[in-house]
């Protein structure tokens, strides 16, 4: 029986054969060439403590923390201070409030944490768009980069929307929400003042959960855009791809993203709905209860199923065409399928010459694996003499690893074999997910025109 990924090579390539007759003007030297890649050869550390990190970051980053799937659960934590207002307060109420209360409040701080996090993904988008922008204003005679450039434009905004209202927005107004229940869970405990009696059901109830049940409104309007433009991905892939197995990854990933944006959006509506029904009926808390199991799922298929690290783009961009898009497409599926096949030494396989440093080196930075082999080289203490004395700051290029003593070398390909081992896999599947991305909304853009009006509207 033929495997899934011999499969997946001869349909890609019965696809290649047919856009090939249509896309003469790419030149076959350039068809290995990465098109999606920094493939930066040179990284800039700081020190941190005991350790080393990139001095600047390179790359968006699928940071979202699992406490964020339970901030419902923290939601939930004025549970007994909604549904019991006896006075004097029960001592078996008391402690159930105390838990709840301290429960929201820590579940908190993963959302600050995590809008930290996608703040700093969101800076750095925001630049790298100004940047697509600039060359898009300096090449327009140029149709093929044009719609390069707007493929990737478009990917930039759903990743931008996507970081600023389902996760930093998100983030806030549940870790505000949050704070905001826990402290009035904490004051239902002196609920036989009056006065604090009042404020508690105010904070835990309505002040708590209004914002949060508002803003869901926002984010659902959100998830069905996303939703909107995946269709349409899937319309044109349907299209352009025939039916190999080019299409079916697309297909794939394009259900799994409308699977999880219809998730989300029905999850965070039901949520602020409960919210509000739980400040004055305790049944609103048996609506959460499937509200928080969905909230966890939808947060492990984003970290496993859908999101992806890519480089930032830092300089000028290389047209995309249909062509190079599947060859990169069956390039990553190839080392998948080694690096599967042998996971202690896929080096071996991946290179000429997996003893030669020069080739070694070449493939680690054309897959953009750089910063990754370089976080490892400077926590080896045997290469401590190589990189010099120890400073605040330490940049290692190429160049400095391809003019090393031949002492070192045997040292440095087996670092880099441990790299691509480890790191391989994972790198491999991101890089897989945003060129489907980028391959859906560039089949978009050249289906609707370079006209930068027809873009917009269609994807």
């Amino acid at each position: 029986m033929e495997s899934e990924d011999d499969s997946i090579n001869v349909s890609t390539k019965s696809t290649l054969e047919k856009t090939e007759k249509t896309e003469k003007t790419y030149l076959e030297s350039d068809l290995g060439l990465s098109r999606l890649a920094l493939a930066s050869d040179s990284v800039t550390f700081t020190r941190r403590k005991a350790h080393y990190v990139p001095a600047k970051q390179s790359k968006l980053k699928n940071s979202l923390l699992v406490g964020v799937a339970f901030l419902e659960l923290g939601n939930a934590g004025d549970f007994a201070a909604n549904v019991w207002n006896d006075i004097p307060v029960p001592h078996f109420v008391v402690a159930l409030m105390a838990v709840g209360g301290t429960l929201a409040l820590f579940l908190s701080y993963f959302a600050f944490k995590d809008a930290k996090l996608g703040w700093c993904n969101l800076v750095h988008l925001r630049e790298e768009r100004r940047d697509l922008q600039r060359q898009k204003t300096h090449d327009l005679e140029d149709g093929q980069i044009i719609q390069g450039l707007d493929a990737r434009l478009n990917v930039s905004f759903r990743e931008i929307g996507t970081e600023s209202i389902s996760r930093v927005g998100l983030d806030v107004c549940m870790g505000v929400g949050g704070i905001i229940i826990g402290i009035g869970t904490f004051l239902a405990i002196g609920g036989a003042n009056r006065r604090v009696w009042h404020a508690s059901n105010l904070m835990s109830g309505y002040i708590g959960n209004v914002p949060l049940a508002l803003y869901a409104l926002f984010n659902g309007s959100w998830s069905c855009y996303v939703w909107m433009k995946a269709r349409q991905h899937g319309i044109a892939g349907a299209t352009a791809l025939d039916m190999d197995m080019a299409a079916a990854l697309l297909k794939r990933r394009i259900f799994t993203v409308q699977m999880y944006t219809a998730m989300v959006g029905v999850t965070g509506i039901a949520a602020g709905a409960a919210s509000l029904i739980s400040a004055t009926m305790w049944w609103g808390y048996v609506i959460l209860i499937p509200v928080i199991i969905s909230s966890i799922s939808c947060n492990y298929i984003w970290r496993k199923k859908i999101a992806y690290e890519r480089p930032l783009v830092q300089q000028r961009t290389l047209g995309l065409s249909k062509i190079s898009l599947l060859r990169e497409l069956e390039s990553i599926i190839a080392v998948q399928r080694i690096l599967k096949e042998t996971p202690s030494e896929p080096l071996h396989k991946l290179v000429s010459d997996s003893q030669s440093i020069t080739s070694v080196i070449e493939f680690i930075i054309m897959n953009d694996l750089f910063e990754d082999f370089c976080v490892r080289l400077l926590d080896d203490t045997h290469l401590s003499e190589l990189f010099g004395i120890p400073n605040e700051e330490i940049t290692i290029n190429s160049e400095l690893l391809l003019t090393a003593d031949n002492s070192y070398i045997p040292h440095i390909l087996k670092i880099a074999q441990t790299c691509v081992s480890e790191v391989g896999p994972i790198h491999f599947q991101y890089r897989q997910r945003y060129l489907l991305e980028i391959l859906g909304s560039y089949l978009c853009v050249s289906q609707a025109g370079t006209s930068e009006t027809t873009t917009l509207e269609k994807c």
